[in-house]
């Protein structure tokens, strides 16, 4: 039981750092896959749609954000 609550210790102090290590490891292999630009191109659509999705979800702050922009 205490080993088990280590694990959740270290998942949480840790999240960003596997969360950015496991993005970088698919990153790479997708590189090594199907090459540089089609990678490149995979990473801009996605960006794409996580801000697309971003907007639908909340359109106030991403409106308030645009305004700070300007």
């Amino acid at each position: 039981m205490n080993q088990s609550r280590s694990y959740t210790d270290l998942l949480r102090d840790y999240k960003w750092r596997i969360l950015g290590f496991l993005i970088m490891l698919v990153v790479s292999i997708l590189f090594l896959t199907i090459g540089f630009w089609k990678t490149v191109l995979i990473l801009i659509l996605t960006g794409l749609g996580i801000g697309i999705g971003y907007a639908k979800d909340r359109k106030e702050e991403f409106l308030i954000f645009l305004d700070k922009i300007r």
